[in-house]
């Protein structure tokens, strides 16, 4: 039983350190390095959809495939 309770406490540690990689993009920097393009108003294009902020709501917007 002892041992469900370690497994259980390294998995939480181990998701929680993978949400940090999952956050939305804040700034110019970010949002190239995850693939996006910022965006004067809003992502125009046909198949991007914006997934965070640039700088001061300018949104960041990546091609998304469906």
């Amino acid at each position: 039983m002892k041992i469900f309770s370690l497994f259980f406490a390294v998995l939480l540690l181990v998701l929680q350190g993978a949400l940090g990689f999952m956050r939305a993009p804040n700034n110019d920097v970010q949002c190239k390095q995850a693939g996006g393009t910022c965006s004067t108003e809003h992502c125009n294009l046909p198949n991007t959809r914006s997934f965070g902020r640039c700088q001061q709501g300018v949104p960041c917007c990546r091609t998304v495939y469906d």
